[in-house]
């Protein structure tokens, strides 16, 4: 008994199945009049095929206030010209009353049911069952109108917008296999039945009865919808019907008004295997120009960083490497790191700007704080003071000198990588205005007793002598124990050892420069010793090189320094903190030494290397001079000067300080 129960139940449930599988819809013979019906087909078809949509028709009887293409379209939501030509009539034809017409709609799956959504504007006296039983009769039903609107149906405004859901259905796969291009739902007539139907359609009666899942014994009831298959078979037969402009193999468009090729479904496995072939060669095809692409970029990369690393000077930075002597390098570092250590050059890691490029304030991947200078725009001119301060640094090994730890040449603006050096410039800390910030004596002393020492290695105890040439307060940096490094090697030169000067044209920065250089052209050692006299001057009295605050006689700090000295006021000159912190001796003696480094005759000035002995030697005793011989010892300076001739150098000495001191305009002019 269970076993055959089971079987019962099993061809039971393959019927079902089979019969759900076909999509066939079962005839809705109930009455429409009535809005308290809740048969499940009184809302439409139920769709078995999500997503699917299709070109769909329906039958709609004509009466006064639609009775023309135009009227009709608007309540069916259809096109008038679609209408017009469908039915062989003028698109501004007005129908006779009761005449049944066909419409094409587009047909989609909403849900579980099939419906096409059409709108109606409510008229005095309508009501959910007049309109569905009088303007939309067999298309549409009272409950398909109260589960799309949100009206009561007791309570409908005049003017009102309803949706409408049209009854609709598209063929099933075994109705398209069997050649149904489209179903048309048709309103029984009084005295229809199905096979005058099928005769009016071309349409076989078998088809119909499958379409309804109908019987030959079944009733056809007037005013109910009733689904009819339209075959492209039939066309043969009959080729004015309706729905047959389309040759075979072609289906109506969605407004029915163009014919397009009818899609062929493909076999399951063969479309998966066509599908993976598709996606598997796509993908290779994509493999291969993503390499292509890397490939072609790559070399790209390599033509521009081989023209970028020309541009910038590489080639002559290596024959001047060679020339010298040199062939250790520092690390070469990519544009991408450099990019990525200074945030791509944000301003806020800006640390300082020059007549040479900007410098920025870095990090490495392994968390070591840099400093990267680049260029501002590029000429020759500034692509050799970038090669000359590369071959100078690489001379240098001096604990005093900015150390430079690699470059990048493969950009458009050549870099230069050094030690971050956290405390600024010392012309920051003399000239700044938090007096707090101000440096004591003693470390003032240490400062120029490690600049001098610094600038004397670079004249004789490199491996070649190395004029700076731009020796100012701007150029001395700061390390975390406010031990001074000396930078900017751009304009610096290196000398052979058979000549004791250079050349060129003026360069240096005003306030700074030697008067006999700027007069003669010829930049020799002692230039460099007259700079950092002027370094000191401004370490002792916190004064700037050149100020318009101060009159116009003194607006030089060196010819303000030494009027100062003839008048034997030095201590009224001298920065407060640094008259109360130094000893009077040592203030004498270093202001002798600046005498001594900024007089006019060159050949008259110390050598750094002595001015960094005696400064060394200051340092080591601090009793260099007695406090009572002071002022006697540079009225002794004063009066051996002026007994060996230097009042008259002095003189000429002032009067090219003054020449100096020019409009902005001309300096420039003159220094170019």
């Amino acid at each position: 008994m269970e076993l055959i129960s089971f079987c019962i139940l099993f061809i039971f449930l393959s019927l079902l199945l089979l019969q759900s599988s076909s999509g066939q819809q079962s005839y809705y013979h109930q009455s429409t009049e009535y809005c308290n019906e809740t048969t499940a087909l009184s809302k439409g078809y139920v769709c078995d095929r999500p997503q699917m949509s299709c070109q769909s028709f329906v039958t709609f009887q004509t009466m006064p206030a639609y009775n023309s293409p135009a009227t009709i379209a608007s309540i069916l939501g259809s096109d008038a010209s679609s209408i017009a030509s469908i039915n062989n009539v003028p698109s501004n034809y007005n129908f006779p009353n009761n005449k049944s017409i066909i419409v094409p709609v587009y047909c989609s799956c909403s849900g579980n049911i099939y419906q096409h959504y059409a709108s109606y504007t409510i008229q005095a006296g309508d009501n959910y069952s007049h309109i569905a039983n009088e303007v939309y009769p067999a298309l549409t039903t009272c409950q398909a109108l109260i589960g799309q609107n949100y009206y009561y149906p007791d309570i409908i405004l005049v003017d009102a917008e309803l949706t409408i859901p049209i009854r609709c259905v598209c063929p099933s796969e075994n109705q398209t296999a069997n050649g149904v291009t489209s179903l048309l739902v048709y309103k029984v007539m009084l005295g229809d039945s199905i096979r005058s139907i099928g005769e009016a359609f071309t349409v076989s009666e078998k088809s119909i009865f499958e379409a309804n899942m109908l019987s030959e014994n079944d009733y056809i009831y007037p005013r109910t919808p009733l689904l009819i298959p339209l075959n492209s078979k039939s066309c043969n037969e009959n080729p004015d019907s309706f729905y047959c402009y389309c040759p075979n193999g072609y289906l109506a468009s969605q407004e029915g008004l163009r014919c397009i090729l009818r899609s062929k479904r493909l076999p399951t496995k063969l479309a998966v295997l066509l599908g993976v072939g598709i996606g598997f060669g796509f993908l290779c095809v994509c493999l291969i120009g993503y390499y292509l692409f890397r490939v072609i970029k790559e070399r790209r990369n390599k033509i521009r960083k081989e023209k970028l690393f020309k541009q910038n000077g590489g080639i002559l930075l290596q024959q001047q490497l060679a020339s010298y002597g040199t062939t250790e390098k520092g690390k070469v570092f990519t544009e991408e790191e450099l990019q990525r250590a200074t945030d791509n050059y944000n301003q806020s890691r800006l640390l300082g700007q020059g007549g040479y490029g900007m410098v920025y304030k870095g990090m490495l991947p392994d968390g070591s704080i840099v400093a990267v200078k680049r260029s501002k725009v590029i000429d020759r001119n500034q692509i050799q003071q970038f090669i000359n301060e590369v071959v100078i640094l690489s001379q240098i090994n001096h604990r005093n000198i900015v150390k430079l730890l690699g470059c990048c040449l493969e950009t458009e603006f050549p870099l230069l990588v050094y030690e971050f050096v956290p405390h600024g410039t010392l012309s920051q800390h003399i000239h700044g205005v938090d007096q707090e910030s101000s440096l004591p004596w003693e470390q003032r002393l240490r400062i120029a007793c490690e600049v001098a020492g610094a600038v004397s290695y670079m004249h004789s105890a490199a491996s070649f002598p190395i004029f700076h040439r731009d020796i100012k307060s701007s150029n001395i940096l700061l390390d975390d124990k406010y031990s001074a490094k000396v930078a900017d090697f751009g304009t610096s030169r290196p000398m052979a050892f058979d000549k004791t000067h250079l050349t060129t044209a003026v360069r240096g920065t005003f306030g700074y420069l030697d008067p006999e250089y700027f007069q003669s052209g010829q930049f020799t050692d002692k230039s460099d010793v007259y700079s950092f006299g002027v370094v000191l001057v401004e370490l002792l009295t916190g004064e700037k090189p050149v100020s318009f605050y101060r009159v116009e006689e003194d607006r030089n700090l060196v010819s303000y320094f030494i009027s100062s000295m003839k008048d034997d006021k030095l201590l009224q000159i001298v920065y407060a903190r640094v008259a109360n912190e130094a000893r009077k001796e040592d203030l004498y003696s270093i202001a002798k030494l600046a005498v001594r480094c900024l007089r006019l005759n060159g050949k008259k000035r110390p050598t750094m290397k002595e001015v960094a002995m005696e400064l060394e030697g200051l340092m080591k005793s601090q009793k260099c001079l007695q406090v009572e011989q002071g002022p006697e010892i540079l009225r002794n300076e004063l009066s051996f000067l002026h007994s060996v001739g230097e009042p008259a150098e002095y003189s000429t000495e002032e009067s090219t300080l003054l020449s100096l001191e020019m409009e902005p305009s001309t300096i420039s002019h003159a220094l170019s």
